[in-house]
């Protein structure tokens, strides 16, 4: 078993997966000392991955980063170590804000400090900065987290004012875009939208002092909007017969008051059975009801398992989307009590999901049919068609998360900058997202971070990044969208194909590009591993046919340029370059260092430095060239054949395959 402080790091590493991250980095998330976190570490990386799963890769001058080794094995590990306890998929600063808030918004039981940093499995210097976030969050509406001994956390304010923060934090545009292309039931006169149902939902709930979390009340909204729609294409309901009204007066009472609203809103008349049927969800959804408790744990548990484990479905990375799971959570448990009550719903919608939506359909089938709490009954095409609304809605936010990340740059980041992003949002929001817009001064590593795309109103061509950079005008006129547009075709298809930029795909055109701008005059293979004295040569050897002063101008330019960004694209590539075009001649220098050359310190084994010197008259073809540096730092194949040249034109062979 693991201790609390390497649970707490392997938590972390959990939510940072696919990201790098230092000691130091870990240590300070955690309130812990470096010494600490390295010791913990080291415990962490010295477990067998045989047994595990997992491993911690550690990369110099990088840091530390979680790696699946075995994934069922991987949720064997967690569930030993009780990562998973009651199923909270909690592995993002988001997702942890919408639990704490859930927390304090709609449960009834009192909510203490060190049992939330428990449930969540942090520390509690991370839980006091996401309650600090938090407050920030609240304090638009007037509302104040207060914490006291004997009484724990909770939000002091209006109840006109908590209603408003929910339907604002929990009900945005997102959760009701996920689902309007599925439930358009504007079709008839009497219109009735997802919005107004569900600010009829949250009223009578908190009114009649139902306690429901967000996705409890997201799924009674979409059953009320079925219902709606059941209603206008004369589908009939069968009975209720074995549940009495006395059992469960409370709900009852919110269910006609939420229906009589609807009613008025929508111009309908629901039969009783409606009001029985949403008695029924709401009884399914109450905090007060023990067994019900247990049968959510057990879908719960069934449910993340297959999403884990399942051979196709465990692809699709589902059992990360914490809306989709505790929406499914919901919905199930409201299912199983149905079943246990011999209730059955028709669905308006079944025939189009059936048609139109058959992977999501048959996706559901297969999680349905591999649960054994529903194994022993005939679930119909009817139910099947609901749960798979949440699959539906979740291959949507799917979508979106393979947006491409693009970052705007400007000269100051103001004025023309937001033109720029309205204009790339506009066009392109279908495409890419924007993560930020910055000005020129602004660029610095971080703000690389997480970036596919450069999009620029200012020209870049004499700097070189690991990502393509598209320069246009702050307008974005019709043939630069169509530009982009292909821009953002290659990076998908560099991503399907594990690449990273854009391909020249005549070889003679390849070919005069590199002898326009390399040459053996300035390439050379050396033992030294001195870094100014390599660098002092790559120079000298550029600055043929330049004016005086060429080499300590372009080394000055060159040290501007690494403040803005890390220069160094690999542990072993470096990629030195001016801020600005500065020589009459573009050329491209090149130094090969077989036993590795001390960059700095977080880079002791540099093997291969291009210095590109672009001019100050043209650069066509550049790009072109540095992106096939930029692919090299993949192609580990020919970085050791490159080592072993002991000619230019071996180099340049070689250099062409890229």
């Amino acid at each position: 078993m693991l201790q609390a402080k390497e649970k707490l790091i392997f938590r972390y590493l959990m939510d940072h997966e696919k990201v790098f991250q230092t000691s130091k980095e870990i240590a300070t998330a955690l309130n812990f000392s470096d010494r600490t976190a390295r010791t913990y570490l080291k415990y962490l990386m010295d477990l067998d991955k045989e047994q595990v799963g997992w491993e911690i890769i550690a990369k110099q001058g990088c840091g530390y980063q979680l790696a699946i080794y075995d994934r069922s094995c991987y949720q064997t590990f967690l569930r030993q170590e009780h990562l998973l306890d009651d199923g909270v998929p909690v592995s993002s600063i988001d997702d942890r804000h919408n639990y704490l808030l859930n927390k304090l918004l709609f449960e009834q039981e009192e909510v203490y400090f060190d049992d939330l940093a428990e449930e969540l499995f942090v520390s509690r210097s991370t839980l006091s900065a996401d309650l600090k976030k938090i407050r920030k969050i609240l304090s638009p509406y007037g509302l104040l987290i207060e914490s006291r001994p004997h009484k724990g956390i909770y939000i002091i304010g209006s109840e006109r004012q908590k209603r408003r923060f929910i339907m604002d934090y929990f009900f945005d545009e997102r959760f009701f875009k996920s689902f309007h292309n599925y439930m358009d039931i504007n079709i008839f006169d009497q219109k009735i939208g997802l919005e107004e149902i569900t600010r009829i939902v949250l009223d009578e709930c908190r009114e009649g002092h139902l306690k429901l979390s967000d996705f409890m009340i997201q799924n009674l909204v979409i059953h009320i909007a079925l219902a709606v729609k059941r209603l206008a294409e004369g589908f009939q309901l069968a009975p209720i017969e074995e549940l009495s009204s006395k059992d469960y007066p409370q709900e009852r009472q919110v269910a006609e008051a939420i229906m009589k609203r609807v009613e008025n809103v929508a111009k309908l008349t629901f039969p009783i059975e409606e009001i029985d049927y949403i008695s029924l969800h709401l009884l399914s959804k109450s905090y007060n009801h023990g067994e019900m408790k247990k049968q959510e744990k057990r879908i719960r548990e069934e449910l993340l398992d297959i999403l884990t484990h399942h051979e196709v479905i465990s692809e699709y990375g589902f059992y990360k989307d914490f809306q989709l799971v505790e929406g499914l959570v919901t919905h199930l448990s409201t299912l199983y009590l149905r079943l246990q009550n011999h209730v059955h719903l028709d669905n308006p919608l079944r025939e189009e999901i059936q048609s139109h939506y058959s992977a999501a359909f048959r996706m559901t089938q297969d999680v349905l049919k591999t649960m054994d709490i529903f194994s022993r009954v005939a679930l119909s095409d009817d139910e099947i068609a609901y749960v798979a609304l949440h699959f539906m809605a979740a291959l949507e936010r799917l979508k979106e998360s393979h947006k491409i990340n693009v970052l705007v740059i400007c000269a100051t980041g103001f004025g023309s900058a937001q033109m720029l992003k309205h204009r790339v949002t506009h066009e392109l929001g279908h495409l890419v997202q924007v993560i930020d817009v910055i000005g020129y001064y602004d660029l610095n590593d971080k703000s690389l971070t997480g970036i596919d795309y450069i999009i620029s109103s200012i020209d870049l061509s004499n700097l070189v990044f690991s990502v393509p950079v598209r320069t246009v005008s702050i307008f974005l006129n019709e043939d630069e969208i169509e530009t982009v547009k292909q821009d953002l075709k290659i990076i998908q298809f560099s991503r399907a194909h594990s690449k990273n930029s854009i391909q020249l795909k005549n070889t003679d055109k390849k070919e005069i590009a590199f002898d326009d701008y390399f040459s053996p005059d300035c390439w050379f293979v050396t033992s030294n591993n001195n870094r100014e004295q390599v660098m002092a040569e790559l120079l000298e050897r550029l600055s043929v046919g330049e004016e005086p002063g060429f080499q300590t101008t372009m080394q000055e330019l060159i040290n501007q340029r690494e403040q803005l960004s890390n220069i160094v694209f690999s542990d072993s590539i470096a990629v030195p370059h001016p801020i600005r075009p500065f020589g009459k001649y573009h050329r491209i220098a090149v130094a090969i260092i077989p036993e590795g050359l001390t960059w700095s310190k977080e880079y002791p084994a540099i093997r291969f430095i291009f210095l590109p010197s672009p001019s100050i008259y043209g650069n066509e073809e550049l790009a072109q060239l540095t992106s096939k540096i930029v692919d090299l730092l993949d192609r580990v194949d020919l970085q050791e054949k490159m080592l072993k040249c002991t000619t230019f034109e071996e180099f340049k062979n070689l250099f062409l395959k890229i």
